[in-house]
């Protein structure tokens, strides 16, 4: 997106035909204008000017301005063009000029750092046996069936699912490595992806290789990740990648755009339909501004090809989710309290220790703050717009959608990504700089540290729960019992360990993520109605709660697995059961061998 070249009218005719000059004469006075958003000049044209083909008929009276008028252009023309080189697409923005201290750095300075601190921020998942991502063992057992194309129990339906970026990744990964390793490299790529795409996206909103997007680096394990929504953080960082692609192809045939555009899009829709929607979002809003100049200027023909380009690249994917969208539409649209979207902001930062959480929360907004009172943070215009419309359609997102939970839980970090990628600060002096990266780099690490310490406990936690499940015959059906308030994000997850006995024991475990629509993993019939024949959390009551009435109701239900795993509670002690023996205990994981006594199945015992 280059600068637009300032000519006089003294060159020849049929090269200022060619170059379509910028001088606009009227009514002796003259108009200076240039591109301030990386749009041509065809579509910046006001509707006071005289238009493109206008400015030939107006040659004669820009000869009557007098001789030095090149002189004059020229000079105003490098001024301009001074100003573009600093800040690339950006305008508007003189009080954010770059300076000494705030200047661009080298690409190989800034992507060194960027390998250095990769490695930082990955020593927590190499470190570990089983990264405490809520849903993490449950991706790790349905990755392994993909592997195996099934079992007794399990059978593989792909479909054009727009949840699939784990599961096209790691099982040919797998092929060369542990599964294990395979999947904590997709975790890696993942943090690479918004990392590297945050740094690419500032790199063609400002102009220059800056070292300001390394601050996503600080929100790479946020609660999202927590929760171990990792198919939607990948496809955010391939947005993130692939809105740097399309502002950098607008000077380029339309057709190149719309087909490296339309693999964008197609690779956010097979990542997540979340990362698509945000995607798509982006682009509505990098797209308004250019779109209303050109729709104040009636240049119907512009506007048309632009919303034609804009369109096209969403067609494949809209078709592909329809198609799907059809038969998986199950549940409806919920929200909940409004004052919750304040806290779900804070997720960008929450971790384990709340204080320290804050604290660094408040920090950054308070550095986003200063820098944007006293006008030294820079914004792409047109990256302002997307910034907008993002937030606006995080405050109108419901939390429950169609049978998707935490649809508006995901937009927070991707606002803030966008925010970060989308801007550039000027510091008052290269010492200031400095003091704000050093507090960067602290909290960075520190925050590492408090990561590090909790998942080295929840590591031991976990390998001796391991234990237990390794201990289970093979091929057994292993029933699953949680209380009703399990599914909430704690230090160190447990309520989806079970599902690990389907990749180390080839059991039947009911509580896998196998619904229709969302993986392509199926239950078989059969073992589809047993499972649905009892939740987990009816177990939980049934064999905690000591109701006599749950108990009699469950024993027939439960004398069709082997054995029951309880876990998701706590330390709980289970009433004596004579259709139950103790196989494995720990304080929060408790496996019991199911007693296939005849009286089991209609009395309480």
């Amino acid at each position: 997106m280059g600068g637009v070249r300032l000519e006089s009218r003294k060159t020849a005719s049929s090269s200022a035909a060619n170059r379509a000059p910028v001088i606009l004469a009227a009514h002796g006075s003259v108009a200076i204008e240039y591109s301030s958003d990386g749009t041509s000049m065809r579509r910046k044209i006001t509707p006071d000017g005289p238009g493109l083909r206008g400015i030939s008929a107006k040659s004669a009276e820009a000869d009557t301005l007098g001789p030095d008028l090149g002189s004059r252009v020229a000079a105003m023309g490098r001024a301009g063009l001074s100003r573009r080189q600093d800040w690339g697409c950006l305008s508007n923005t003189q009080q954010a000029v770059a300076k000494p201290e705030s200047a661009g750095c080298g690409a190989l300075y800034l992507w060194s750092a960027f390998a250095l601190l990769m490695a930082l921020v990955t020593v927590p998942l190499f470190s570990t046996v089983l990264p405490p991502l809520f849903d993490y063992p449950n991706h790790l057992a349905r990755l392994y069936l993909l592997m195996e194309g099934g079992n007794a129990f399990y059978t593989v339906r792909w479909e054009p699912l727009p949840n699939l970026a784990q599961d096209l990744i790691v099982p040919p990964l797998a092929v060369l490595m542990p599964l294990a390793l395979a999947s904590k490299l997709f975790l890696v790529m993942v943090f690479g992806l918004i990392a590297g795409g945050a740094i690419l996206l500032n790199r063609v909103a400002t102009g220059a290789w800056r070292v300001w997007p390394l601050l996503a680096f600080l929100l790479l394990y946020n609660r999202i990740f927590l929760w171990g929504f990792v198919n939607y953080l990948f496809g955010i960082g391939v947005a993130l990648g692939g809105i740097a692609l399309w502002l950098s192809l607008e000077p380029r045939r339309s057709w190149v755009r719309v087909l490296a555009s339309s693999a964008v899009a197609l690779l956010c829709y097979f990542s997540h339909i979340a990362a698509l929607g945000f995607y798509a979002l982006v682009i509505l809003g990098v797209e308004t501004r250019p779109a209303l100049a050109e729709l104040r200027a009636c240049q119907w023909a512009v506007l048309g090809r632009r919303m034609a380009t804009v369109s096209m690249q969403f067609v494949l994917p809209a078709v592909l989710f329809l198609s799907y969208w059809r038969w998986t539409a199950i549940g409806g649209v919920s929200y909940a309290d409004f004052w919750r979207k304040a806290d779900l902001v804070f997720s960008v930062f929450d971790n384990y220790d709340r204080v320290f959480d804050v604290a660094c929360f408040a920090l950054l907004l308070c550095l986003l703050g200063w820098l944007g009172w006293t006008r030294r943070l820079a914004l792409m215009p047109r990256l302002g717009w997307a910034i907008c419309i993002v937030f606006t359609g995080y405050l109108l997102m419901p939390s429950q959608m169609y049978g998707g939970s935490g649809v508006d839980h995901r937009l927070p970090i991707a606002w803030f990504l966008l925010l970060i990628a989308s801007s550039a600060p000027r510091f008052p002096s290269r010492r200031v700089a400095t003091a704000v990266a050093i507090v960067a780099g602290s909290m960075l690490v520190i925050r590492l540290v408090v990561i590090e310490h909790v998942w080295r406990q929840a590591d031991e936690i976990y390998s001796a729960d391991l234990i237990g499940i390794d201990a289970l015959p093979r091929g057994i059906k292993l029933a699953v019992a949680i209380p009703p308030n399990a599914i909430h994000l704690v230090s160190v997850p447990e309520v989806h360990l079970p599902v690990l006995a389907i990749s180390r024991r080839e059991v039947f475990v009911p509580t896998l993520f196998a619904y229709p629509g969302q993986q392509p993993i199926a239950l078989q019939p059969s073992y589809a109605a047993l499972a649905d024949a009892a939740p987990p959390q009816l177990f939980w009551a049934g064999l905690t709660g000591g109701d006599t009435a749950e108990i009699t109701q469950l024993l027939p239900v439960l004398q069709q697995y082997d054995y029951v795993a309880l876990t998701g509670g706590g330390p709980v002690d289970v009433p004596p059961n004579r259709c139950l023996a103790k196989f494995y205990r720990q304080p929060s994981f408790q496996i019991f061998a199911v007693l296939h006594d005849p009286g089991c199945a209609s009395t309480d015992g």
